[in-house]
């Protein structure tokens, strides 16, 4: 805010020659104060001031702010700076006057100056307490505070897609509001005028961001015309158009938090003069991120491809009863949007993202680009569902697959809260794997971080040959005060299995009884798997690195012993040292409220009973929980991925919205 406006530099200029009554021209925004120097506009000889007014303004005191009496000389020691401060604008260009006159110690006058003055309302606002309501000049539009009783405007990335496009792209790259559909993925801002149609002579308003928050979002004007861009790509500054009406200005977001990107947003109102601003508004946005709902919150739908050769028939009629159960709904892609790619869970992550009053799913389309890289776009983008992605000029691995990220329910990790659960991906360790290692991509990592209030934590899952945390860790509902529990695969819990079941003189029961493998019959004794000390010491070294995950898991989720439970699982080599399923992993899981989709494991059976099952069943459904062990084998095992692979579920967004997070949890986030 400039509080001389132009009078400063005209005095200078333009008093020289005490003797003659000299008339200015200038602008009052209304609510704030213009300082005037008499002393410096006093001749030399001056004793006396006298100050008269015309039409509203208030003229105080800069020192004492206290009111100065008008029509009454008043010694100029007493006022030698005042503030001239309108409260209302102006309907017509001049509607009000200051005029000061100039006395000697005989009351003789010196001079006089006489202001013209146009008071104008310069006036940015937006929903800055996030009721869905846009007050007038609150006091907090100005900044962005965290907690459920703060302020900052929220804005959404429109990333949805209310038209059809030919080239499947989002609302946000076009850049005019497709009508009502498109609006209501805006946030709105007004600008305040009022009074006056046109400004003084010379005078403009002008709406302005900086570079980078011009690539950020786009403003439009004309709601009523489909939108006229005002700011956007290329577009920093804007001239408001002449009306005595108020302004409503539609703003949306191009681009979520990221590694260049904190996700504040500033946008400026100002009054400019001959192309410079005199005086500005301001108002700051926070766009809203991208995140991931846990396992703990509701289904809603459950997606899977439809394979041509009919491999999967039988596996998604059982899949339909569980998700039934849940009362969620099975949606079946057919192949026109798969080409038989089957890994759902590897080429998607479902999320969200929230504004008040509007709740936006957005899926997040992974870099791996295989038969389902045009699903997301062509069967999911559209009305209300939204689109964001990350690309790399890094080739992707199989580590940015998103089978290889998953969220863990709320916790609370050395008294901070983490209200929405935090991110997990997997990575890789020096110190264990040689060359070539894998990592997710720096772009993928980056705008994980980005989103800040599920604070993300990196594990190790190299060791895996698919690489992807769900093959060792999933999360599922339970009613103790965490409220879930973390399932980890357990070669170890597999051989005290194995070893009492041969103790009691079962070592000739069958695993993987009646199965092929490579055109061969998967068939596999207890005893041979126990015999097998290539295997043992594999699973040795694999359960070691599923323990340092253990232990990470327990730290950074501030987890107990009790808090988890270890389900049966065995590795085999892959002959690169890394490590691959010996049988169907139960860990890899559909989990829809109680009912829990699990990998039929053709464990041994004793008495027609698959002893792993009998396991599962014995440590789970004490919680609540129901076990629906599913065939797997065909369709995915064999290509090896599991239920969990080959499925994505959309989830109910959490209750609480992410604005109201504390500020203590973003300054003492891990």
């Amino acid at each position: 805010m400039t509080k001389l406006l132009e009078l400063a530099t005209l005095d200078e200029r333009r008093l020289g020659n005490r003797d003659r009554n000299w008339d200015y021209e200038d602008v009052l925004v209304v609510g704030q104060p213009v300082q005037i120097s008499l002393k410096k506009l006093a001749p030399s000889q001056t004793e006396f001031v006298i100050l008269k007014t015309v039409g509203e303004i208030e003229i105080v005191s800069d020192s004492s702010n206290q009111a100065i009496s008008t029509q009454t000389p008043v010694f100029l020691t007493q006022v030698p700076e005042i503030n001239i401060l309108a409260r209302t604008f102006s309907d017509q260009i001049q509607d009000r006057a200051l005029q000061i006159t100039f006395q000697d110690d005989n009351g003789h006058q010196l001079n006089q100056v006489r202001i013209k003055l146009t008071a104008v309302q310069v006036c940015l606002d937006i929903d800055a307490d996030r009721d869905g309501i846009i007050e007038a000049n609150n006091p907090h539009k100005r900044d962005w505070q965290w907690g459920i009783n703060n302020h900052g405007a929220v804005l959404l990335v429109n990333s949805d897609r209310d038209t059809f496009y030919t080239d499947g792209q989002s609302d946000g790259e076009e850049s005019l509001i497709k009508g009502l559909l498109d609006l209501k993925d805006f946030s709105f801002m007004i600008v305040r005028k009022a009074g006056l149609r046109n400004l003084p002579s010379g005078y403009e308003l002008e709406l302005s961001v900086n570079k980078d928050t011009a690539r950020r979002i786009r403003i439009y004007d004309e709601l009523d015309r489909d939108g006229y861009e005002l700011i956007g790509p290329g577009i920093t500054r804007a001239r408001i158009r002449d009306t005595d009406r108020d302004i409503i200005l539609a703003i949306e977001g191009l681009s979520y938090p990221d590694v260049d990107f904190d996700g504040i947003v500033e946008i400026n109102l100002s009054l400019v003069k001959n192309g410079k601003s005199v005086y500005s508004d301001r108002v700051v946005f926070r766009v809203a991120p991208w995140m991931m709902t846990p396992n703990t919150l509701s289904p809603i739908t459950v997606f899977v491809s439809r394979l041509s050769n009919g491999i999967n028939q039988e596996f998604i009629e059982e899949l339909r009863k569980v998700v039934g159960k849940a009362n969620a709904q099975l949606d079946v892609i057919p192949f026109e949007f798969h080409q038989d790619d089957p890994w759902m869970q590897d080429e998607i992550e479902i999320g969200y993202t929230q504004a008040p009053g509007h709740l936006l799913p957005v899926v997040f389309d992974s870099p791996r680009d295989r038969g389902l890289v045009e699903f997301p776009k062509r069967k999911l983008l559209g009305i209300d569902f939204g689109y964001v992605t990350r690309k790399s000029r890094y080739l992707a691995t199989k580590l940015d697959s998103f089978g290889n990220l998953e969220v863990s329910p709320p916790v609370t990790v050395k008294g901070v809260h983490y209200p929405f659960g935090r991110l997990i991906f997997g990575g890789t360790r020096k110190d264990i794997i040689l060359e070539p290692r894998r990592r997710m991509l720096k772009v993928l990592r980056d705008f994980l971080y980005a989103q800040k209030i599920q604070a993300p934590l990196e594990i190790f899952s190299d060791w895996l040959s698919v690489g992807h945390i769900d093959e060792f860790m999933t999360f599922v509902p339970a009613p103790t005060s965490k409220g879930f529990k973390l399932l980890l695969a357990s070669p170890k819990q597999t051989y005290n299995i194995l070893n009492r079941l041969r103790e009691q003189g079962h070592a000739q029961l069958l695993l993987r009884q009646g199965k092929k493998l490579f055109n061969k019959p998967a068939d596999v004794s207890v005893a041979n798997i126990l015999d097998d000390q290539d295997l043992t010491n594999h699973n040795q070294k694999f359960q070691e690195y599923i323990n340092w995950n253990r232990e990470i898991l327990k730290q950074e989720l501030e987890l107990s012993d009790e808090d988890i439970i270890e389900l049966p699982a065995l590795f085999a080599d892959d002959g690169y040292g890394r490590a691959e399923t010996f049988f169907p992993n139960m860990v890899n899981m559909i989990v829809l409220n109680q009912h829990l989709g699990i990998p039929k494991p053709f464990g041994p059976k004793l008495n027609s009973q698959c002893q792993f099952e009998a396991y599962v069943q014995e440590v789970l459904e004490p919680l609540g929980l129901v076990c629906h062990f599913i065939d797997d084998w065909e369709p995915y095992f064999r290509s090896r991925g599991e239920i969990h692979c080959g499925t994505n579920t959309r989830r109910q967004p959490f209750a609480q919205k992410w604005w109201e997070i504390e500020p203590a949890f973003l300054e003492n986030k891990s």
